[in-house]
């Protein structure tokens, strides 16, 4: 039986905690610039060369060995110019929350190092499939795909011992990490994302599945960034790139997945994608400022 907790006394202890009560600046920028039609590249280099943090990361990134540029890339002007909007657009949301992901207890930090892998392996699968599927903006897929287990990560730092014996548990028994958390926590990762996505006033494309990356739907048109994001998340542990503490995982031929329509070619280059690029998902957490 599923332990039971009070929901809403949960959620308002997790509203006020300090890295949970609003969301960092540069991610709600980035999502407010992708969401505005009329705003371009120049909104986006605003933005970034007011973080000036942000920025010399985002150079140091394009001058990385990882790119291979034979000049080097000077200005925020021309990385865009580039690596490209969206992908600038990318870095700057990954950035944005990179900072949670390395706090913590040295068992909370092994965690996030894994789960933060993960979590941009999903969200750069979820970007590349986007263009796939009609009526998703990629750089939104790719902020609810790096988003989307965020969930673990207020687990981890709201019930610590707790949440780390239910993650123990899962591993060693093969079992759904969802299924567990409800059990031993009486809330899951998607709840709890959900709940700080609504509190954050995220896009509905990201709060949405955040919530129910794990339903099975079936879902409409309008939600196809739903399955997207969950078929990209079974992409990234097949391609083991990362951990996100699931050990029951769907597998990407699961017929939830087949009105994505997306054939056995494309979701094996979207795989050796994310292998050749799963040392620049490690960098990106541990660049200096």
């Amino acid at each position: 039986m599923d332990k039971v907790i009070d929901l809403g006394q949960l959620r308002s202890e997790l509203q006020v905690e300090d890295d949970f009560k609003s969301p960092p600046s540069l991610l709600q920028e980035i999502l407010a610039v992708t969401e505005d039609p009329r705003s371009g590249a120049k909104d986006v280099q605003a933005i970034v060369e007011r973080d000036m943090s942000c920025a010399v990361k985002l150079l140091r990134l394009a001058n990385s060995a990882y790119y291979g540029f034979s000049r080097q890339i000077k200005t925020v002007r021309e990385a865009i110019v580039i690596i490209g909007l969206d992908g600038v657009k990318n870095v700057a949301m990954s950035l944005g929350v990179a900072e949670v992901f390395t706090k913590g207890t040295p068992a909370e930090k092994a965690f996030f190092n894994n789960l933060w892998i993960h979590s941009m392996a999903t969200a750069t699968a979820a970007s590349l499939l986007s263009r796939k599927v009609p009526n998703v903006v990629p750089s939104l897929a790719y902020c609810a795909g790096l988003l989307h287990d965020f969930g673990k990560v207020i687990l981890f730092h709201h019930f610590g011992v707790e949440y780390e014996e239910v993650i123990n548990r899962a591993a060693e028994t093969k079992s759904s990490l969802l299924a567990l958390e409800r059990k031993f926590l009486g809330v899951d990762h998607a709840l709890v994302g959900y709940w700080i996505a609504e509190t954050w006033d995220l896009p509905q494309v990201v709060t949405e599945t955040l919530q129910m990356h794990h339903d099975s739907g079936p879902w409409d048109y309008a939600r196809q960034h739903i399955p997207l994001v969950g078929i990209a998340d079974v992409l990234a542990y097949e391609s083991r790139v990362g951990n996100g503490g699931n050990f029951s995982a769907r597998r990407y031929d699961d017929p939830f997945f087949n009105p994505l329509r997306f054939d056995e070619a494309q979701i094996k280059s979207v795989m050796n994608d994310l292998r050749k690029e799963s040392s620049r998902f490690a960098a990106m957490l541990h660049l200096d400022p």
